[in-house]
């Protein structure tokens, strides 16, 4: 069985990072979980639990990036 890990990613909106969260978990049969929200000023941190690999750790991290980009290019967010 796999190591459970658990890592803190900041973000603006926490419900985009569950939509890529949901979308990615789906694709690659993976057990990403948002675990705990804390705020901060304009920004929250939240922390994110699963046993899934590095590398699905940082195809993540990427697919959350350009999900973003995307919805930039789209002017549904604007930062």
């Amino acid at each position: 069985m796999a190591q459970e890990v658990i890592f803190e990613i900041d973000v603006i909106s926490p419900n985009l990072l569950e939509d890529e969260i949901n979308r990615y978990n789906q694709l690659h049969h993976t057990d990403f979980t948002i675990v705990n929200v804390h705020e901060e000023i304009e920004l929250f941190f939240c922390s994110v639990k699963t046993t899934a690999s590095v590398k699905d750790i940082f195809s993540l991290g990427y697919g959350f990036a350009c999900y973003e980009e995307e919805l930039r290019k789209q002017g549904k967010i604007d930062w």
